[in-house]
């Protein structure tokens, strides 16, 4: 086994700053970050802390640079740094935050617990072929927690409390290595950890240090019978967990059954391309609810709640994104959002996003083959045209397709390209559901059908009883029919046209008040050229309805 442990140091700092005023927030957060910090030391910024009502519990990074400290009063802070702003802990919405990172790592494996101290515990031992390795999997995991913008810290080794201290360490800068493998290796870099990273030495206070216990190794010195007297068995088994000595069994996180998040965000957006950065966040968490669930999505929505400063209009404003086939890749669904937040005017400015996504479906996984299979190619034509009508506009992008009728004009259609393969696939189940009813019609003898047995084989050949066409159709039908002139018995186009074929006649619309009576022929003039005229059988006029190439 090996796990990844992802700590959180400052969660819960980050869970309670409130957003920027208004006018502090950029498009580049790098560019916020300098200039907020160049406020900052000029002393006309403000800057955070959590605190009780006597002391100091947590300053951020800026009070950290002016002189803030852990355990410091509160005067002596605001002493300090006057623009210092005192927050309280929330727990509820620190547990949404780190929820919402645990949601996201269901993308890497199924196994994600939570644990002390803000920490997510990743088994990744059967994820590791799958992703690449080690260090490929730890960049993925980096990049993705790089997307909520918290504070990290990472490590892995072959126990959970194992990774959990290294994390911890790294955190502290008190270890060295913060990447384990080997069992033998854990034993040796866990045992120089101070005794201070044990969950139990807060309650005990300066307990292990009275009795000469700097690190992990003088802890593990010392007799059995005494710890377990002093400070009870739970540190005992603690132990043999977190070296690897006893069972660590843990209770994985479960992904809701219905996706839904929602972001609150740091400054008002007033342009719909700088929503990208905040909504990659909520496709993230996506990702990982549909790798959790096994399955795949053909959209989603993403819902604007505007400020109440904008009376012209509405609270809230959506945008669909939507696609043919079924995905779950991170990258594919941010990269339809980018397209269609490029081509989105909001009309108020946002303060807060929603993801909601309920058009859930299976999810195929593809198989490594040797030589391409018909379904990657399919695949790529179907990124192609979601690239396109997300560019050009869905409405842009059509699809020819066949319908059951015999007039020409109506027996195809041009239909936008994602709403027919959309259809199309839902489709696709009724499509098996008639060929079943079929096998079991042809099976109880079917009256319109004929049945020849296979010489040597049980199956049957059904042949169904559907004329041949009598002459060829063009490709190229005319967008309305043209009135031909007559010489003798001779429609004329240019020139006299010569008859080809018989006749083949069309009766049909009689249910739509569109009825036709025609008589179609494939005619020629003396040049060779090809057209397909019709006669029209109440009138006698002659119509030229299309071209052969």
């Amino acid at each position: 086994m090996l796990w990844i442990a992802v700590t959180l140091p400052i969660l819960s700092l980050e869970a309670v700053t409130p957003p920027l005023p208004e006018g502090a927030g950029t498009s580049e957060p790098g560019q916020g970050r300098a200039a907020s910090g160049s406020r900052l030391e000029a002393g006309a910024a403000r800057c955070y802390a959590l605190a009780d009502r006597l002391r100091i519990l947590l300053p951020d990074r800026h009070a950290h640079r002016i002189g803030v400290r852990v355990g410091q009063a509160r005067s002596s802070a605001l002493a300090l740094a006057p623009g210092l702003v005192m927050l309280a802990p929330d727990p509820a919405r620190e547990q949404q935050a780190l929820e919402a990172v645990a949601l996201a790592l269901l993308a890497y494996t199924p196994k994600v617990s939570l644990a002390h101290a803000h920490t997510l515990l990743l088994e990744v031992g059967s994820s590791l072929r799958l992703f690449g390795g080690l260090r490929a999997l730890l960049r993925k995991v980096a990049a993705t927690l790089g997307e909520f913008g918290h504070v990290m810290r990472i490590a892995c080794a072959p126990t959970a409390w194992g990774a959990w201290l290294l994390a911890q360490a790294r955190t502290r800068r008190a270890g060295r290595r913060w990447r384990v493998v080997g069992v033998t290796t854990l034993a040796r870099v866990l045992d120089a950890l101070p005794v201070s990273l044990v969950p139990a030495a807060a309650a005990h206070g300066a307990a292990f240090e009275r009795i000469g216990c700097a690190t992990l190794a003088d802890l593990r010195r010392l007799p059995r019978a005494g710890m377990a007297r002093r400070f009870g068995d739970d540190i005992l088994y603690w132990l043999a967990q977190a070296y690897g000595e006893a069972p660590d069994p843990r209770e994985s996180f479960r992904a809701p059954a219905v996706f839904e998040a929602r972001l609150e965000l740091q400054a008002r957006v007033d342009n719909a391309e700088a929503l990208l950065f905040a909504a990659r966040r909520l496709v993230m968490q996506l990702a990982g609810w549909l790798a959790a669930h096994h399955a795949a999505t053909l959209g989603y929505t993403l819902i604007f709640e505007h400020d109440l400063a904008a009376r012209h209009t509405g609270r809230i404003s959506s945008l669909e994104v939507a696609w043919a086939a079924p995905s779950r890749d991170a990258e594919h669904l941010c990269w339809l959002l980018r397209e269609k937040l490029q081509q989105t005017v909001l009309a108020a400015p946002v303060v807060e996003l929603r993801l909601v996504a309920d058009r859930i479906g299976e999810h195929a996984a593809q198989s490594d083959t040797l030589f391409p299979m018909p379904e990657a190619q399919r695949d790529s034509l179907d990124r192609l045209l979601e690239r396109l009508s997300a560019r050009l506009g869905a409405q842009n992008v059509m699809h020819v397709s066949a319908h059951d009728d015999p007039r020409p004009e109506k027996a195809m259609r041009a239909e936008p390209c994602q709403r027919e393969r959309t259809r199309a696939g839902e489709g696709a189940s009724r499509a098996r559901s008639r060929r079943v009813k079929t096998e079991l019609a042809v099976r109880a003898g079917h009256p319109g059908a004929e049945v020849l047995p296979l010489a040597g084989q049980a199956d049957m050949l059904v042949l169904p009883e559907r004329a041949v066409p009598a002459q060829p159709r063009p490709i190229w039908l005319l967008e309305a029919p043209l009135a031909l002139t007559m010489q003798g018995q001779r429609p004329v186009f240019k020139r006299p046209l010569t008859m080809l074929t018989r006749t083949e006649r069309i009766e049909a619309g009689w249910w739509d008040a569109q009825g036709v009576e025609r008589d179609y022929f494939v005619a020629a003039d003396e040049s060779g050229h090809m057209f397909w005229v019709f006669r029209e059988r109440r009138t006698g006029q002659w119509f030229l309805h299309g071209l052969f190439g």
